[in-house]
């Protein structure tokens, strides 16, 4: 069976994250077609408790109480260490995915063993050097042999392979551990064809996800991947990860992500206009409006990283917007939120069981069901998405996501 799964997201234990409940959520994700879902920052004690006391299941997935909506979970941690030859502390996001509460458990001890703090949905985890960092890592490992640790986000900024790290190789970080990694992260801002020739991730799956703050239509099942399983259950779900039975991930065109182009954004102090770099990838790179560093995008940096000669794997994916977003473009309101987007929403949600189908869906078939009830901008642009007719400009770049154009 095809399992579509969004393995990555915050709770309100998060920064930068507002109030979400887990029924908020529950219904977002049918509305998207998403089937398993991350809970988000199940580390954290009172998280943890929380999820403990709403959650029931079997296998590793858990539901609440009268509702089909299915979670497994997960937390985001990072890891940070110090390296010879480099003379910042590098700092890397992961994501963890637990087979059961026991296995939180024992990685909260863990962190009370090592002096951690777990006071944050995302905890620190604070190494002297790459020894200790390999050697903690493997602890982690230890507890379950279905626990499984994803680098988050790769070649965004904080991720293993971005440019505030500025590593050549992810064994300069992992070590002996580096066998152990099985996935990759994409992150919104890079698609499998930008990382497919840089040779620590050519052999590995890559997944897609949400990485969501929000339980948002545009957040929700913004990236996700469909795997190929067996059954509905956690370590099915784990195996196809570990064997690239990924059917095909949904992408954000990363033209859209917050960091895929270099430069400097106009509300920077010192700008009044907007910098873009357009040269060749230089490691030191000063912006000459500020004078200040500034970070390499990741279209830049992959570029920098790949290596002509792979021949890459086979993998299916496809650029999607959510339709929520795709909605508020035609009629051109800014606010997703909006009674009429949302009266549009619902309207084509009551034609079709939820997003994943309408995308998977035939042209005519999109045309037949919508034609006589939707808006025809809106079912023409929902063509355009579908069949790649769409753009950014300008691109996503330092923190700013891009900027959509419907063709």
């Amino acid at each position: 069976m095809d399992i579509a799964v969004d393995l990555h997201s915050h709770s309100g234990y998060a920064g930068g994250v507002g109030k979400i409940t887990l029924k908020d959520v529950s219904e977002t994700m049918k509305l998207k077609g998403i089937d398993i879902f991350g809970t988000g920052d199940s580390l954290f004690p009172p998280r943890a408790d929380f999820l403990k006391e709403n959650l029931i299941g079997e296998n590793g997935i858990y539901h609440l109480k009268k509702d089909s909506a299915k979670f497994v979970l997960q937390t985001e941690i990072i890891l940070t260490t110090k390296l010879e030859n480099y003379k910042q502390r590098i700092v890397a996001h992961h994501v963890i995915l637990f087979p059961d509460f026991q296995s939180i458990y024992k990685m909260q001890k863990l962190l009370e063993k090592w002096g951690m703090k777990n006071t944050i949905g995302r905890p620190f985890i604070t190494n002297e050097n790459k020894e200790q960092l390999v050697e903690r890592l493997f602890e982690i490992q230890a507890i379950d042999p279905y626990l499984e640790i994803i680098p988050a986000h790769v070649m965004t900024p904080e991720g293993i392979m971005g440019s505030k790290n500025n590593l050549k190789s992810i064994q300069e970080f992992y070590g002996e551990f580096t066998s152990e990694i099985n996935a990759i992260e994409t992150g919104l801002s890079a698609d499998p064809k930008m990382l497919e020739r840089i040779p620590d991730f050519a052999n590995l799956t890559m997944i897609s996800n949400s990485d969501c703050h929000s339980s948002a239509l545009n957040r929700i099942g913004r990236e996700f991947t469909t795997l190929e399983m067996k059954e509905m259950n956690y370590f099915e779900m784990i195996n196809s990860i570990r064997e690239n039975k990924v059917k095909f991930t949904a992408e954000f065109n990363p033209k859209e992500g917050k960091f895929f182009n270099t430069g400097h954004r106009k509300s920077r102090t010192g700008h009044s206009e907007p910098y873009f770099y357009e040269g060749d990838f230089v490691e030191k790179l000063i912006c000459p409006t500020c004078q200040k560093k500034v970070n390499i995008g990741v279209n830049l940096r992959t570029k920098y990283l790949s290596d002509a000669s792979i021949i890459p794997q086979k993998r299916k994916y496809l650029y999607l917007i959510p339709l929520i977003e795709v909605i508020a473009y035609s009629l051109k309101i800014k606010n997703v939120k909006s009674r009429q987007v949302l009266k549009s929403y619902h309207k084509i949600m009551n034609i079709f069981p939820n997003e994943i189908t309408i995308w998977k869906s035939t042209d005519s078939e999109i045309v037949e069901q919508l034609d006589k009830e939707i808006e025809a901008k809106i079912v023409s642009n929902i063509l355009s998405v579908k069949n790649g007719d769409f753009a950014f400009n300008p691109p996503g770049y330092d923190g700013e996501y891009g900027v959509l154009e419907i063709r």
